[in-house]
């Protein structure tokens, strides 16, 4: 075996050791030695960079000695692992930072012994994991409030459950949701409040800003209102403030980052709940999603050569997504097939790796053998040897699946119908706008199918709204299975439909597709205490570029023809006519009625043109 001279491997010692500092920094935030009697030893600085503890305090001390969230049992299995001298990975402790702010760490430690085998102590490594915990907290937040807001009936009750939920979660002594009328602050829709002059005095001057659709802070309102602070965003609908909602409490703590992100998704959440009760408008886009702020520790180390292919991909026996590296060694990673980022990502970080610049948190992510997705963030720095050549990257990796999924389910909030998964308005008018687009450029055609059900107000009053839902659930499944999956269904609120059908031949192609719509929604539906309820449908259609050169006017035309099927008896549905040619449609708007057939009977409908 050859063997090295001293020079060469004291030379390969220091350029190992000099690397252990950089890459130390990647793989935690501070690292911790204790004694054999478990009491802390040394902190590096990072903790008191990161944290914001003071190591001070904490030197001389076990860990339990402390005040942290871990009840005497936890504490005990904790001390009993110690004395057996077993390593131990990710503990979780929340402790008291400065200020009273929470401060959220996971540690990992491996016992240290003598050259002769005695004990020694542990050494390990922590992170700061508070961006974490706080981006899970809020997670759970905002379905608390989706969940209220979706099973409430009455515009009182949604308020006053979702603010009790934003109180009890955040702290806050008040809550309160105020409308916004003609730009100005209007009246106390709902809450729980103390009024008080000061707040609203903070308000008005805030208007500015909260107009814009930015959360406003005070720490206190007035000279004179004490350590009393308030917190506001507003709820929007078609990018206008309707209402503001307000938090105030005796304890002043400005919110944090997380927070400040996550109120246009909760907001938008309240405006869609008044847009859905008051049937007025539609919640436009609203940004919903929660960034990922955590700095965790990596769950596998790689490295690349000069080409910047893989050249190793190392991780822990226990590892979740052990897989990570299947069919990547001796390859680019931009040559493995990934679900993302797209063609544009991959250039901008071939770019960063080009110029030999460290990276951080790239994220991209792979389809992995058992047929599910996983999302991957690397870290890197580049490698240079001796003589100051570049020899590729080494760096660190995790798996930041949930993240990824919490983010996008946080997102799809604001786009997707809480009770039926269907799209909502949000989504339609630019899905419908695309759709047109579509048709513009391939000269086809596509129809727009306007549904109101009949008579559904019925199966609330007679059988109570949770069967109205079951009810509403049931006609989106009928849809879904009599259309083709290309095919666009939204629910507009209530009881109203929107359907999108594009590459429609002609108009005899529609009315099949519509009269097969008509007897799915026709058919009695069974509830849960057995009843057997069926109620009909006024159907309007609007043909595009026939009846209408844009998605606005598209849907207006359907929703007209709709309402004259329902003036003309409901059960029925009518094609848009613009009437005689004329530039300008007649009042009635859709000329041709066609019936179909006995209401809620359960029959086939008829297609005879009257």
């Amino acid at each position: 075996m050859a063997s090295r001279s001293p020079a060469v491997a004291n030379s390969a010692l220091q350029a190992g050791e000099a690397s252990v500092p950089a890459l130390t920094s990647l793989l935690c935030d501070w690292v911790w030695e204790q004694d054999e009697q478990f009491r802390f030893t040394f902190f590096s600085e990072g903790l008191a960079k990161k944290t914001g503890l003071d190591p001070a305090s904490l030197l001389g001390r076990t860990r339990w000695d402390l005040p942290a969230n871990l009840a005497e049992a936890e504490w005990a299995r904790h001390r009993a692992q110690l004395e057996r001298h077993e390593p131990f990975r990710d503990l979780e402790i929340r402790r008291l930072g400065p200020g009273g702010r929470a401060v959220w760490l996971s540690v990992s430690g491996e016992p240290v012994f003598e050259a002769d085998g005695r004990f020694k102590g542990y050494r390990g490594a922590g992170r700061d994991i508070t961006a974490q915990k706080r981006v899970e907290e809020l997670l759970r937040l905002g379905h608390a409030v989706a969940r209220e807001l979706a099973q409430a009936t009455r515009l009182s009750e949604g308020l006053e459950a979702a603010l009790r939920v934003m109180c009890e979660g955040e702290g806050w002594d008040y809550g309160r949701f105020l409308k916004v009328e003609a730009g100005a602050l209007a009246r106390v829709q709902d809450g729980w409040f103390a009024r008080e002059p000061a707040v609203e005095q903070f308000l008005r001057g805030a208007r500015v800003l909260w107009e814009e659709g930015k959360p406003v802070w005070s720490s206190a309102p007035a000279a004179d209102s004490g350590n009393f602070a308030t917190f506001a965003f507003p709820a929007l609908v078609h990018g206008k403030a309707v209402a503001i909602l307000v938090f105030s409490g005796h304890a002043a703590r400005e919110p944090d980052r997380s927070l400040l992100e996550a109120a246009p998704a909760i907001g938008s959440l309240f405006g869609q709940f008044l847009s859905r009760i008051e049937a007025e408008g539609s919640l436009r886009e609203s940004e919903a999603r929660f960034r990922s702020l955590t700095h965790m520790s990596s769950d596998f180390f790689w490295e690349s050569d000069a080409e910047h292919r893989l050249t190793s991909i190392v991780h822990g026996p226990n590892y979740a997504a052990a897989q990570v590296g299947r069919d990547m060694i001796g390859q680019a990673p931009w040559g493995v097939p990934s679900v993302s980022p797209d063609a544009a990502g991959w250039a901008a970080h071939r770019s960063v790796l080009a110029q030999q610049l460290s990276f951080r948190d790239f994220e991209f992510a792979r389809v992995m053998p058992d047929g599910g997705t996983r999302h991957f963030a690397v870290s890197g720095q580049p490698r240079f040897d001796a003589d100051g050549r570049f020899i590729g990257y080494r760096g660190v990796g995790r798996d930041v699946t949930e993240i990824a999924l919490a983010r996008s389910r946080i997102a799809s909030l604001a786009y997707s119908d809480v009770l039926t998964g269907l799209a909502n308005r949000v989504s339609l008018e630019p899905a419908l706008e695309q759709a047109v687009e579509r048709a513009r450029r391939h000269n086809s055609k596509l129809a727009g199918v306007f549904i109101d059900l009949d008579g559904f107000k019925a199966v609330n009053d007679q059988h109570g709204h949770a069967a109205g839902d079951a009810f509403l659930v049931e006609v989106s499944r009928r849809l879904r299975r009599s259309l083709r999956a290309s095919d666009l269904i939204a629910r507009l609120g209530g009881d109203e439909f929107f359907v999108v059908l594009e590459e429609v031949r002609d108009i005899a192609t529609v009315e099949r597709v519509v009269g097969k719509l008509v007897r799915e929604l026709l058919r009695p539906c069974e509830l849960a205490n057995g009843a057997r309820v069926g109620v009909s449908a006024s159907l309007g259609v609007s043909l595009y570029p026939t009846d209408a050169g844009d998605a606005a006017t598209l849907m207006e035309h359907a929703d007209k023809a709709m309402y004259t099927a329902k003036k003309a008896g409901k059960n029925a549905y009518c094609l848009f006519s613009s009437g005689n040619g004329s530039n300008k449609p007649p009042a009635d708007s859709a000329n041709v009625k066609i019936p179909i057939g006995p209401q809620s009977t359960g029959i086939p409908p008829s297609t005879t043109r009257q």
